[in-house]
This record gives structure tokens, C-alpha cells and sequence, in this order.
């Protein structure tokens, strides 16, 4: 008979002890999801006299046709004729780009007055046909057009609201 209460008793030990590891396991699976919500890493992006912070892990210029195919900062990219990518993929990306502010329809949204590093700046933007959130910002005395899509409404904000002339 104490040889059955052993092994009951080693049974309820090896259960507690599961339970335990258990337990532990989700502790440091909750742990780590709620580390990696935290702020995101950034990297700055310099071009035609502005700085822009965007997430650390897009690349530079991860374009075909002029099309952005990942999450992407696109920078000092000339524009690009006869060549399209159809239909464009569902991509988060930042754009600097100068452009001729009376001629570019994007540039065009801008129609709010504000400042960035104390130069006057534009600032406007939309919703595109697919949801994702489109934030423009022009800078008319250096004729340097910021756009930043995403579906992500708070990140386009983050992006263009990181905007600094040099």
C-alpha cells in the first residue's frame, strides 16, 4: 500500500511540476509580445534637405517600375516611363521626392498651413481606393513633396510628422 501513495504522490509532483513549466512558458510568451509592441526601432532617412524617420527595417528604394514592392523609403529616384507594376501591391512606404509644386496632384492635397523646423510647410492627405491612409507634406521653399501610405493611419501621421528641413 505505501507503494501506491508514492506513486501517487510522485504523479501529483510531476503534474505541479508541468504546471509550473506551464505557467512559466506563458509568462514569458506574454512577456515578449508585449516587449515587441513596444516603440518601434527607426532609422533616418535624409534627401533633397529633409529628414524623415521611418520604421528600421524598410530597405531604400525597394521599388520596380517606380512602384513600391515592399515597405520601402523611396529617395532620389528619377520618374520612370513606360513601365508599370499592375496591380500595385498593398505596400507601407515614405516617399521624398522634389517635384513642380503647381504641376503634382499629389502635392495638390497639401492645402493646410503649418511649420516644420521653422519653415512653412503644407500639409494634407486622403484615403486610397484600397484603405490605406496617404499623409502629404510639401515644402514649398525647397519644392520637396514627403508622402507617407500606409495602413496604418498612425504611422503615416508619425512619419510625416517626423519631418525636418535642414
Amino acid at each position: 500500500m505505501s507503494l501506491d501513495l508514492r506513486r501517487r504522490r510522485g504523479a501529483r509532483v510531476a503534474v505541479a511540476a508541468l504546471a509550473i513549466g506551464a505557467v512559466l512558458t506563458l509568462a514569458t510568451v506574454v512577456t515578449a509580445a508585449v516587449r515587441d509592441r513596444g516603440p518601434t526601432r527607426q532609422q533616418e532617412v535624409v534627401s533633397t534637405g529633409v529628414r524623415i524617420s521611418v520604421p528600421a527595417g524598410w530597405p531604400r528604394n525597394a521599388t520596380k517600375c517606380g512602384t513600391p514592392m515592399r515597405d520601402t523609403y523611396i529617395v532620389d529616384v528619377d520618374l520612370i516611363a513606360g513601365c508599370a507594376v499592375v496591380p500595385p501591391p498593398r505596400v507601407d512606404y515614405a516617399e521624398i521626392r522634389r517635384a513642380n509644386l503647381e504641376l503634382d496632384p499629389v502635392a495638390q492635397l497639401a492645402t493646410e498651413a503649418g511649420e516644420a523646423s521653422g519653415h512653412p510647410v503644407l500639409r494634407g492627405g486622403d484615403v486610397l481606393p484600397d484603405g490605406r491612409t496617404r499623409q502629404v507634406v510639401v515644402v514649398p521653399d525647397q519644392r520637396v513633396v514627403l508622402i507617407a501610405v500606409s495602413g496604418d493611419p498612425a504611422l503615416a501621421e508619425a512619419i510625416t510628422r517626423s519631418l525636418r528641413v535642414d
